[in-house]
């Protein structure tokens, strides 16, 4: 008996001491991490270098060109971006092409220079540009084309180029995607260059004689159309622009600043 009663207070005591034990952990299964894409970029312009010297065969340069041209950090991560980088690539090459076979000439004339005892001035062409305007949905960009290559020519060449994209496709914007009314726009627009340059004799018809749809950009401002030296006035007037607000075409714009 004496054993039954030893025993009994110490089987009590362990099934005591199993019900206050804490219940055996389960095995949770980790949460599957969630991927996650980054953000897109925001948009940085940066540029494509054509530079290049030429030289004759006794390793004088003949020709030096620098060509600038834009391009967009990460182009590839945005199809309308890759399209803009594509553009300018294409016209890049292409001012190069066209400056190895006017070196060609160059390095003529530096051998009958040489052969004559005389200075030879080495060809230079150099392209930049900068942006004008850039916005959520568009970018309008401008670009200048210097050249003293131009053999027998009175002066250097400068001209101005530009080109407006659509940042949702990276397609370029023509002038009457910018209208409802384009006739109507364009008509208004001659009116308003013709009142801005009585002063200096342009008449309306001579405005619109030389008046191409390529040659405008944007600016927070308005529309700037321009015209090449030479070609409304003489060169020495140089470039001509000319601004027009968005706020005289406001009822023919589907533009949104």
């Amino acid at each position: 008996m004496k054993l039954k009663k030893i025993l009994l207070p110490g089987l009590l005591l362990a099934l005591a001491l199993t019900a206050c034990a804490p219940a055996p952990a389960e095995n949770t299964p980790s949460p599957t991490p969630v991927e996650t894409t980054p953000a897109p970029e925001a948009l940085t312009w940066t540029d494509q270098d054509f530079s290049q010297d030429f030289t004759a065969a006794d390793g004088t340069v003949v020709m030096s060109v620098d060509y600038i041209f834009p391009d967009i950090q990460n182009y590839s991560q945005n199809p309308a971006w890759t399209a803009i980088h594509d553009y300018y690539a294409a016209e890049g090459a292409a001012y190069l092409e066209n400056a190895r076979e006017l070196a060609v000439y160059a390095a003529g004339d530096y051998g009958v220079a040489r052969d004559l005892g005389e200075d030879f001035l080495p060809y230079g062409e150099a392209h930049s540009y900068r942006v004008s305007l850039q916005t959520d949905t568009l970018a309008s960009l401008v670009r200048s084309y210097y050249a003293n290559s131009v053999t027998g020519a009175a002066h250097p060449a400068n001209y101005q180029f530009s080109e407006t994209f659509d940042l949702a496709t990276g397609k370029q914007l023509a002038l009457d995607s910018f209208f409802t009314d384009p006739t109507a726009a364009r008509s208004r627009i001659l009116d308003t260059l013709s009142e801005a340059g009585q002063d200096a004799g342009f008449t309306r018809q001579a405005l619109e004689a030389e008046f191409n749809d390529a040659y405008f950009y944007l600016t927070e401002e308005g529309f700037v159309f321009y015209f090449q030296p030479d070609t409304l006035a003489p060169y020495a007037a140089g470039l001509l622009e000319f601004s027009v607000p968005y706020d005289s075409l406001q009822d023919l714009l589907t533009l949104e600043l």
